[in-house]
């Protein structure tokens, strides 16, 4: 390397450490001992040629005109023996590191709305004429905060002269990442850059690139000529129209992608809203069980009762509410399914079940399944609610969405990947019986056994990749940042890093735990029946903060707009500010306990009590 830890370059910045090196030039961690910041340097290469050296003044100029949040800025030029220039330090990590894709409000709108800022500076670059040609995973970092930054304008052509370099039939870029027209020497444009974002954003959402080989010429050759592997077929929990767009930016010919980079914006703004329009579509609002709901009343403490209905019955554990298509769905012992309409309870429709109903319905694309206490599984059309199909024979314990299809667990101790016309596509086989639902994180799904048996099964293959006992678990785990945590119901909470395959905290909770645990940013929150609800960190099972309910949980608890709502046996709704513990709201919503998780269906939080009582709330 040019420069070591210690050295000083120009008098003024100190070198720190070693960030990497291309082509063209290395780059460093230094202190810049006039400001006192940290910064990164980009310094180039002895003995390159004339036409390298323009290059990078070109890149050093290109940087410093732009003016963006996206962009990262430029900070000093280089004037001494070395040619380079200090810029802002991005240290958060690639933007493929928020990937692959999971399905779970949170971590979805996190990988949305970055590819949304990367998309606008895009299109603040191509507005000044500006096209990057190798837009990369490593030119595009994550800041402290989350907000990518696009960097390394070192292919940089100016539109007005990029014809000019293309003449010479030189080709510039990352293979990897290149558009077809990059790679056959053609003109470029925004529309390389648009085809860049368009396999960055495929190896985020997919964890693989768009097309791979054995060498560079051979990748080359898949971009000009191969065909697509569509993003779905990679991750089920790809949106289709997240997968078809990704698809259309990868498009051989530049006149079938998208107009603009703010068209690309727009069109994942589109379907991020659209996601989280069906975070009510099954139980805790995504297949991790994270319990965060996108939306919810945003002044908690302003809650006030819309309307109240009562059944002869209400849904009882483990059952949660769940929603689709403008409707509320209960599972209710009556052995049926009611449908009510938000906006006054009324009921809109009542679908018959082969038996009680006391777990979740799910929707998908039309279609409502439905897991009967006598383990049977069936599906019901909506919103007719015909019965497509009933398998009296399932076993079943719980049903998770995987895309299309839907993951079932079941008391032959089997885990069940089946289509929605309930062909078998993939089966994993336990020791004994499902105890729990089955949830997915990181496109594994786990599963617990009477025994204590906690499965781990990829995704896409059915195949096990590991297995640990615990003790008698009730309440399904939940998962978040590729850590399991698994609830034993004797009171104490694991923390099971999944890569490392070991548990790295545990946390008593003095109590039987019958509710599920629950995770938002750095915290995770348990309640058991010792009366407290607990705030733990995430990564260290830390206190954060604790309420004495003064009445045992047995419903897992949700999050929505920054607000933790527990319902507990005595039939009491407690609303907490998720960060500091402070108590918001609270009501008496009846005298009979509340054992099924509330939902939260845009603003209004429902809630529905073991004697039938139900209750709307919003903050208006």
């Amino acid at each position: 390397l040019m420069f070591k830890p210690g050295d000083l370059l120009d008098n003024r910045y100190m070198i720190t450490g070693d960030l990497g090196q291309g082509g063209m030039a290395y780059v460093f961690r230094a202190r810049d001992q006039h400001l006192e910041r940290d910064v990164a340097l980009k310094v180039l290469r002895p003995h390159l040629t004339e036409t390298d050296q323009e290059r990078f003044r070109r890149e050093i100029k290109t940087l410093a005109r732009l003016n963006h949040p996206g962009v990262v800025t430029i900070y000093d030029l280089g004037r001494g023996n070395h040619v380079y220039f200090a810029m802002e330090l991005v240290e958060g990590g690639l933007l493929t590191d928020l990937g692959p894709l999971e399905p779970d409000p949170e971590s979805f709108r996190k990988l949305l709305e970055a590819s949304i800022n990367v998309s606008e500076t895009l299109h603040y670059v191509h507005t000044l004429g500006i096209v990057h040609r190798d837009l990369t995973p490593r030119n595009i970092l994550l800041s402290a905060n989350g907000l990518p930054k696009v960097m390394d304008f070192g292919l940089v052509q100016l539109a007005e002269t990029s014809r000019e370099l293309t003449k010479t039939g030189l080709t510039l870029g990352t293979p990897a990442y290149m558009a077809p027209e990059q790679a056959k020497g053609e003109m470029t444009g925004a529309h390389t850059d648009l085809y860049s974002l368009g396999a960055v954003l495929y190896k985020t959402l997919t964890g693989v690139n768009p097309f791979d080989a054995d060498n560079d010429q051979a990748i080359l050759y898949q971009h000009v000529y191969g065909n697509l592997v569509p993003a779905h077929d990679h991750n089920p929990y790809i949106p289709l129209t997240l997968s078809h767009f990704v698809g259309s930016l990868l498009s051989k010919e530049p006149t079938q992608r998208p107009a603009s980079a703010k068209d690309v914006a727009e069109i994942l703004r589109s379907i991020l809203q659209n996601h989280e329009q069906s975070a009510g579509h099954q139980r805790m609002a995504g297949p991790a069980q994270q319990g965060v709901y996108p939306q919810g009343p945003v002044n908690a403490r302003d809650l006030k009762l819309y309307w109240q209905i009562k059944l002869p019955e209400g849904p009882q554990w483990p059952a949660t509410l769940t929603a689709a298509e403008g409707f509320v769905f209960i599972g209710l012992p009556s052995e049926e399914i009611r449908v009510l309409r938000p906006a006054d309870g009324s009921t809109q429709a009542r679908f018959p079940a082969p038996d009680e109903v006391n777990t979740s319905p799910v929707y998908i694309d039309g279609h409502i399944l439905v897991v009967s206490r006598d383990g049977s599984l069936s599906a019901l059309a909506w919103p007719k609610g015909s019965m497509l199909w009933s398998d009296q024979d399932a076993y079943a314990v719980g049903a998770l969405p995987l895309g299309n299809n839907v993951l079932i667990s079941t008391r032959r101790g089997m885990l069940e990947c089946r289509s929605l016309i309930n062909e078998l596509l993939w089966r994993y086989e336990a020791e004994s019986p499902a105890i729990t639902p089955p949830i997915a994180h990181n496109l594994q799904a786990c599963f617990v056994t009477q025994e204590g048996w906690v499965h781990n099964v990829d995704l896409k293959t059915g195949k096990g990749k590991f297995k640990m006992q615990l003790g008698s678990i009730a309440a399904p785990p939940c998962a978040k940042d590729g850590i399991l945590f698994l609830p034993e119901r004797s009171g104490e909470l694991h923390a099971f890093d999944i890569n490392k395959r070991e548990v790295t905290w545990t946390y008593d909770l003095e109590g039987a735990l019958w509710a599920s645990p629950i995770c938002w940013q750095n915290y995770v929150y348990a309640v058991s029946w010792s009366n407290k609800v607990h705030c733990l960190s995430l990564h260290t099972g830390n206190d954060v903060w604790s309420y004495d309910l003064q009445a045992q949980v047995t419903a897992t608890p949700v999050i929505a707009a920054g607000v933790l709502y527990v319902v507990t046996e005595s039939g009491q709704l407690l609303a907490f500010n998720a960060q500091s513990g402070q108590l918001l709201f609270s009501d008496n919503v009846s005298l009979s306990p509340i054992q099924a998780s509330p939902l939260v269906l845009g603003n209004m939080l429902i809630v529905a009590a073991l004697d039938g009582t139900i209750r709307a709330y919003r903050a208006l």
